[in-house]
C-alpha cells in the first residue's frame, strides 16, 4: 500500500521544470515505491536495476537502454551502472524538456562530481530520509515546523504532550517500515541483516578496496557516540586503525547513508568557534539496536539519542520546506553551544535545543540567547524542544515547545 510522502510535492514540482531528477536515500527508506507510484501517475515506464536482466542490458548498453523512450522514465538503483549518467545526459541534450528521467540510488555515487558535472544544469537532486513521524502518523500537511520557525509563526501551535518514553520509544522503533512492522527479536534480526545487505552490497558499489568487516564495528563505535562531535582520532585508536583509513571507513558509511555528519555552523561574529562536525546513527532505530541495553542504563546516551532523532525528524523537514535550510550545530571554545542550527539561504537562522526532561534552565538557554544578541533580525527563532506539557514563550523570539511540534 503506497503510503503520503512530503517529499512528493517538491519532487512533482522538480519535474515540472527540469529534465533529470535524483532521488537519493538509505535503502528501504521508500525511494522505489515513491518513484514508481510518480511514474505510474504519468503512465511513464519504470525500470529497476534490482532486476538481474534489466541490470545486463543496461551494462551492455547503456545508451540504447535510455533512448527512444516517450514519457517519464524512472531507473531504479541507478548507481548499479553509472555509466547511464552519461547516456542519460545524451538523450537529454538530443531533446531537453523537463520531467524526462527520475533516477532513484541507496549511495551517494550519484552525486559524485565527475558524474553528475556532466549532469550540471539538467539535474535536481532530492534526498529521501527514513518515514518521519508526521508520515507515519495521519498528518500528510503535518511537519511544518521549520518553515513556521522561519516565519515567526510559533505561537499558533498547539503541540500535544509527550513523555520522554514516549520519545524513546519513537526514537528506538526509527523510520523504516519494515523495522517498525517487527518487534523484540524479529526487529532487531531485521535490522542485522540490514546493516550486512547494505555493506556488502552498496559499499562494493563504492569500493573494493575496504575490509568489510571492520565497517560494523565502526558502525558500532559512531551509535555510541551518536550526536557527538567526531573525534576521528579516538574511533581509530578505538578500532586499531590508522587515522585515514578510518577516515575513509567513515566516508563510506556516510555514501550508503548509515550515518550522518553535522557540519559545525560558523559566521564571522566569532573566531572562537569549534568547527568538529557532529556524527551520528542515520535512523535511531538502527542506533537503538546498536546500542541495545545501554539505552536503559545511560540518561546520557538515552539523551543523545533523542537529540539524533530531533536531528534525522529537522534533516527530513529541509527537503520539503520553503526554507529549504541547511543543518548545523554550533559551539565555541567557552563552551557555549546550540544543539542544532538551520540556516536559509538568505542568512537567517533558526536555533535548536533538545532536552530529554521537562525542565528548562537558563543555563540551557546561553547559546540561543547568544545567537540572539550576535545575530538581531537574522535570529528568526530560538526554540528548546522538550517534554514540557505546553508551549512557552519566553520573551523576544526563544520559546520552549513539547517536542511533538515536530509532527
Amino acid at each position: 500500500m503506497y503510503r503520503h510522502r512530503m517529499l512528493a510535492g517538491p519532487l512533482a514540482e522538480a519535474l515540472a521544470d527540469t529534465p533529470v531528477v535524483v532521488v537519493a536515500g538509505p535503502r528501504q527508506a521508500g525511494k522505489s515505491t515513491l518513484a514508481e507510484h510518480v511514474v505510474a501517475d504519468r503512465a511513464g515506464t519504470w525500470l529497476t536495476l534490482d532486476d538481474a536482466t534489466i541490470l545486463d542490458t543496461a551494462r551492455a548498453d547503456p545508451v540504447g537502454f535510455v533512448s527512444g523512450r516517450s514519457g517519464l522514465v524512472g531507473i531504479d538503483e541507478a548507481q548499479r551502472v553509472p555509466e547511464l549518467l552519461l547516456a542519460v545526459k545524451a538523450e537529454v541534450d538530443r531533446e531537453r524538456r523537463p520531467g524526462r528521467f527520475l533516477l532513484t540510488g541507496s549511495a551517494r555515487l550519484l552525486g559524485a562530481p565527475k558524474l553528475t558535472d556532466s549532469l550540471a544544469g539538467r539535474m535536481e537532486a532530492l534526498t529521501l530520509w527514513p518515514f518521519t513521524q508526521a508520515e507515519l502518523g495521519d498528518g500528510v500537511a503535518a511537519g511544518g515546523f521549520i518553515d513556521r520557525a522561519f516565519d515567526d509563526d510559533l505561537a499558533g501551535l498547539r503541540p500535544s504532550a509527550v513523555t520522554r518514553a514516549e520519545v524513546l520509544d519513537r526514537a528506538g522503533a526509527g523510520g523504516f517500515l519494515p523495522a517498525l512492522t517487527r518487534t523484540g527479536r524479529r526487529r532487531s534480526a531485521w535490522f542485522d541483516s540490514y546493516v550486512s545487505g547494505v555493506i556488502d552490497r552498496e559499499v562494493r558499489a563504492v569500493t573494493d578496496a575496504i575490509y568489510l568487516r571492520e565497517l560494523p564495528r565502526l558502525l558500532r563505535l559512531v551509535a555510541s557516540r551518536t550526536s557527538g562531535e567526531l573525534n576521528i582520532t579516538d574511533l581509530a585508536r578505538d578500532l586499531g586503525l590508522s587515522r585515514p583509513t578510518t577516515d575513509s571507513y567513515l566516508a563510506h558509511l556516510e555514501a550508503v547513508f548509515l550515518i550522518q555528519t553535522i557540519p559545525a555552523w560558523s559566521t564571522n561574529l566569532t573566531a572562537r568557534v569549534v568547527r568538529r562536525p557532529k556524527i551520528a546513527v542515520t535512523d535511531t532505530g538502527l542506533a537503538a539496536r546498536l546500542l541495545g541495553g545501554r539505552l536503559h542504563s545511560d540518561s546520557d546516551l538515552a539523551g543523545r539519542l533523542i537529540e539524533t532523532f530531533v536531528a534525522g525528524e529537522l534533516r527530513a523537514q529541509t527537503e520539503w520546506s520553503q526554507a529549504r535550510p541547511g543543518l548545523f550545530h554550533f559551539r565555541d571554545r567557552d563552551g557555549i553551544e546550540v544543539d542544532l542550527v538551520l540556516e536559509s539561504g538568505d542568512g537567517r537562522v533558526v536555533g535548536v535545543e533538545v532536552k530529554a526532561g521537562a525542565t528548562v534552565r537558563a543555563e540551557d538557554l546561553r547559546g540561543l540567547r547568544l545567537l540572539e544578541q550576535r545575530l538581531g533580525a537574522d535570529f528568526a527563532a530560538g526554540v528548546v524542544l522538550c517534554t514540557a506539557a505546553l508551549p512557552r514563550h519566553l520573551g523576544g523570539r526563544l520559546w520552549t515547545l513539547p517536542l511533538s511540534v515536530l509532527w
